[in-house]
């Protein structure tokens, strides 16, 4: 693996005089123990013993602000990138970018996290670190060795040419080419190609006579050195290891990294490395960026411009880097279109987070992680009236092709089963936010299922055989006058039961934290059923209690399970590797376990790993199992969950289902009951003269 590693500026520049005279606008203080314990950590990491001096360092950001606490976060920065721990080296970075922002180690603080982006091999980013160096007043021995950084990145082809056109917006095109070219020079110095190197410094005097890196261009030419002595230099020796080891295979990834939907990208490519890194990263990761990126304007991009750089992406990687298999797009148009591609030629793709239905039946190669909704819709009918045994059921479903193929499979599968489909609604997803009108309709229905009152019992109405005065029958009347007065009880306040219950299909978490409060406001009651996108665990958890009364006791397919011994594992192997939250990162965790599996089970063509992505049957990823049957190529595998009453998602229990063994035997009372009458009174006939009529 080529890695940078960051130069030592303090070593370059004569030690420890690189931190005299911190900065004094941030220090609050003078700390003696700050002074002195920021020397033995500086000593310790001169010596190499980078784990002591990031003791030593940190111990410093416990004190009081002082005049070394800045210094002193980039130091446990740089230490611990020596100890390849680029997530806490990159996190220290930006700490001190937003906790010192007067500092003059901004500069190096950036360098530093361009140094992490480029050794997690997230090289865009890495870029764009670089390249904002070369915008600031940094030193120009600092802006030296950025260039140097981003002309390895660019002559690499770490990046495509929209991101070097991005590079080129941002710094400008001369200022760009100026760059490269003289780091390419420094590069060449780097590795020993002292011709090679001459001849790029000529290049550069003759072409940028007023470059921004003459100065040190000349100096070389009068004999001087481009790189400092003390520099520790690892960077030729890994990239001539690189070379004598045999190349890896390629995998190749297709992810926003750029754009409104970077933060999706960012999540599954880290998936994909910890996958990778947790089995000694038998695959060379390969991206391109799918994302669009147009600065501060609030440009719309058409899905053309997004099929064509997606399918333009996807035929370079099988083409030109030779990838045995490919993960992505995210969403399901960039999807079809990079399938089609990957089919074609034979590749095997693997869609994370895409939805669309059929996808899989673009080619064999094509494979889909996400299950689709007319299995989603299919499950959860059978469970509702198979399991629960609910028979009159409501559905409200988004106006989308994946709202109108959950509703349609989800109604026939109830009906096949017994259930009776009484509502079926729809709304504009992300947009609808006044539901009263479609509550108003299911209460209309569930008052029209409300059986009729039973008829009053006999012996209670006055008999008709039975003189009456009339003066009793004048009370009566009044009596019965009164009853009829009496104001019936307003309909809108009756709870409505008979609905036994509702599916709430959703395509973002937002629209069900909409819809189930106005539900619970129009006083039905009746068991929320819902499909995937209801698992937002940590949404739900955050609620103030009272919202999250409106999610109690709902139910809903999904096949993300995070507290599976593998889930949880995940998700600590991923706090401890990243320092932060997985997010999506699962879904790419699994795509790319997938892949290292079948490899490492032999399949070492992609013909073969297709074959064996096919059988997969039960396979224990960090989302939850995967499983492909009947010769389709999307995941089947789904479990029921319930959000329980202080708001945890768990898997569905005997206890929450309902005991369908015992039917109680339907009774019906006679006017007359037996017990109330004598038995001879029964049995004995009327005798002669015997009258009805009592005076």
């Amino acid at each position: 693996m080529i890695r940078y590693v960051v130069l030592i500026l303090f070593i370059a520049l004569g030690g420890a005089t690189l931190f005299q005279g911190a900065e004094a606008q941030q220090a609050k203080v003078f700390s003696a123990a700050s002074e002195k314990l920021f020397a033995r950590g500086l000593s310790a990491y001169k010596k190499g013993q980078f784990k002591k001096a990031q003791e030593r360092f940190r111990k410093i950001l416990d004190f009081p602000l002082n005049q070394r606490s800045s210094a002193a976060q980039l130091m446990v920065g740089k230490s611990s990138f020596e100890l390849e721990e680029f997530g806490l080296a990159l996190s220290m970075a930006k700490q001190l970018r937003r906790k010192f922002t007067g500092s003059r180690y901004i500069p190096d603080a950036k360098l530093l996290e361009g140094d992490c982006y480029f050794s997690l091999r997230r090289y865009f980013e890495a870029a764009v670190q670089f390249s904002s160096i070369l915008t600031t007043s940094a030193s120009l021995p600092l802006q030296a060795s950025a260039a140097e950084r981003l002309a390895a990145i660019v002559k690499n082809g770490y990046i495509d040419q929209r991101g070097l056109a991005s590079l080129g917006a941002s710094l400008g095109e001369d200022r760009l080419n100026d760059v490269l070219l003289y780091g390419e020079a420094r590069w060449f110095e780097r590795l020993g190609w002292t011709e090679q190197s001459q001849a790029a410094m000529q290049n550069y005097k003759r072409i940028f006579s007023t470059g921004m890196f003459l100065p040190l261009v000349r100096h070389h030419a009068e004999g001087g050195i481009i790189l400092p002595l003390e520099e520790e230099d690892r960077i030729e020796e890994e990239l001539l290891e690189f070379h004598e080891q045999e190349p890896k295979p390629r995998l190749g990834l297709l992810l926003p990294l750029s754009g409104p939907y970077r933060q999706y990208g960012s999540d599954l490519l880290d998936g994909v490395r910890l996958a990778n890194l947790e089995l000694n990263e038998p695959f060379d990761l390969l991206f391109r960026d799918t994302g669009f990126e147009y600065g501060e304007l609030p440009v719309v991009e058409g899905d053309g411009n997004e099929l064509l750089r997606t399918a333009k992406a996807t035929k370079q990687l099988i083409e030109e880097e030779n990838v045995v298999a490919l993960i992505g797009p995210v969403f399901s148009s960039a999807s079809i279109a990079a399938g089609l591609v990957a089919d074609a030629a034979g590749i095997p793709l693997i869609a994370p987070l895409a939805q669309q239905s059929g996808l899989d039946e673009l080619g064999d190669y094509v494979f889909q992680l996400s299950v689709i909704p007319e299995v989603q819709g299919r499950t959860l009918g059978e469970f509702a009236t198979l399991v629960l045994g609910l028979q009159n059921l409501a559905i409200l479903a988004p106006l989308s092709d994946y709202g109108w193929a959950f509703e349609r499979e989800f109604a026939d599968t109830a009906y096949v089963n017994g259930g009776n489909i009484v509502y079926s609604g729809w709304y504009v997803p992300g947009e609808t936010k006044d539901f009263k009108h479609i509550f108003e309709e299911i209460r209309e229905v569930g008052f029209s299922l409300i059986p009729p009152p039973l008829p009053e019992d006999s012996l209670a109405l006055a008999d008709s055989l039975v003189w009456l005065s009339d003066d009793a029958i004048a009370s009566e009347g009044s009596e019965l006058g009164e009853e009829v007065e009496e104001a019936p009880p307003d309909s809108a306040e009756i709870f409505i039961d008979t609905i036994d219950g509702i599916v709430i299909v959703v395509e973002s978490f937002e629209d069900a934290n909409t819809i189930a409060p106005q539900l619970r406001f129009h006083r039905l009651e009746t068991q929320i059923l819902g499909n995937d996108i209801w698992y937002e665990p940590e949404a739900i958890r955050q609620m103030p209690r009272g919202d999250r009364e409106y999610f109690k006791s709902a139910i809903f397919v999904s096949r993300y399970r995070d507290s599976t011994p593998r889930g949880r594992k995940f998700i600590d192997d991923f706090r401890r590797e990243f320092r932060r939250d997985p997010g999506f990162a699962a879904y790419g965790y699994d795509a790319a376990l997938m892949v290292l599996e079948g490899w490492n089970m032999g399949q070492r063509s992609p013909g073969a790993l297709r074959d064996w992505l096919a059988e997969i049957k039960g396979l224990e990823g960090a989302a939850g199992k995967i499983s492909f049957f009947a010769g389709r190529r999307t995941n089947s595998e789904l479990e029921l969950l319930k959000i329980s009453d202080r708001g945890w998602v768990r898997p569905l229990s005997a206890e929450d289902l309902p005991d369908l063994s015992k039917v109680e035997e339907e009774t019906y009372d006679l006017d007359l009951p037996l017990e109330e009458l004598e038995l001879d009174e029964v049995e004995e006939p009327l005798g002669e003269g015997d009258t009805l009529l009592q005076e």
